[in-house]
């Protein structure tokens, strides 16, 4: 289910989780976390990668905060705060912090402190007095493959050698849309509708607002029914939380606790076909609700 155990490249796991905790501390209408970020340098004009950027809004302008997350086996030195500083002026940043799982060089404190860059520390612990679950169990339902029958609304002969799904406008729809609404439709399904494994379900979709084309002649036929065959897995597992203390490393004053559960559910990936004329589908979209049957 999970590929929790998909490597990511070095320090990108402590980048997602600080992405992470920054977007639950904000909070705030406006407040914009993304990782990584790229701003252009002022001096070269070339895109530079940040771990970690959040922007907020103010009365007449916005403010940049970058992170650095330093995943390392050492602690932060003087020389690393240097080339951030460095790094924030560059991109025009307007604060710069740094989070190491090490700590800082007490040299590196004053360095950052001269240069208005903040310390932080992202510590692991053993547990937490306000948490007595060791962890979640965690569910997931991912679609494998969806297949499509289309209705006309007559029984067409002969029937189209070459085709495409268009809109009331005449427009070609692209499959990814086909693809949206049968996952949307999916994902309203109730959770006790599912076991663990992997299975098939149909849904419907009345009168879907699409029309088939027939490219040969040009003639335009109303799609009354659209039916969604979705092959898809359920699995689950349990993940225990990782306990995290997220402090400033000069003071020592405690940001916020956290309990994270790294539960990644990967992507989902759809299939297109036309089965009941063995034809694939290149185009096709559906938009009223679907029912299951």
């Amino acid at each position: 289910m999970s590929r929790r155990n998909r490597k990511l490249k070095p320090g990108r796991a402590l980048e997602k989780l600080v992405a992470s905790l920054e977007r639950a501390l904000g909070g705030k209408d406006g407040v914009k976390v993304e990782s990584p970020k790229y701003l252009p340098d002022r001096v070269t004009g070339e895109l530079r990668e940040l771990d970690v950027v959040i922007t907020f809004p103010t009365t007449h302008h916005e403010m940049t905060l970058a992170i650095e997350c330093r995943d390392r086996s050492r602690k932060v030195t003087v020389n690393d705060v240097e080339a951030f500083f460095s790094k924030c002026q560059d991109t025009k940043a307007h604060k710069g912090v740094i989070v190491s799982p090490k700590g800082f060089s007490k040299p590196a404190l004053s360095k950052a402190k001269n240069c208005g860059i903040a310390c932080l520390s992202l510590l692991q612990v053993e547990s937490f007095n306000w948490l007595l679950a060791p962890g979640i169990q965690s569910r997931n339902r991912r679609i494998l493959t969806t297949h499509w029958t289309l209705i006309p609304e007559k029984n067409l002969v002969p029937k189209p050698t070459s085709f495409a799904v268009v809109d009331p406008n005449g427009k070609v729809v692209p499959p990814e849309a086909m693809f949206a609404a049968a996952r949307q439709e999916f994902s309203k399904l109730p959770d006790q509708d599912f076991e663990v494994g992997r299975a098939q379900k149909k849904i419907l979709f009345q009168s879907p607002g699409i029309f088939l084309r027939d490219d040969a002649t040009g003639t335009v036929y109303p799609i009354v029914k659209a039916v969604a065959e979705i092959e898809y897995e359920v699995t689950e597992e349990f993940v225990p939380f990782n306990l995290m203390k997220y402090t400033d490393s000069d003071s020592g004053a405690l940001i916020t606790d956290a309990a994270v559960a790294e539960v990644d559910f990967g992507t989902v990936s759809g299939r297109l076909r036309q089965r009941e004329w063995g034809t694939p589908l290149n185009n096709s979209v559906a938009r009223i609700p679907g029912t299951p049957y």
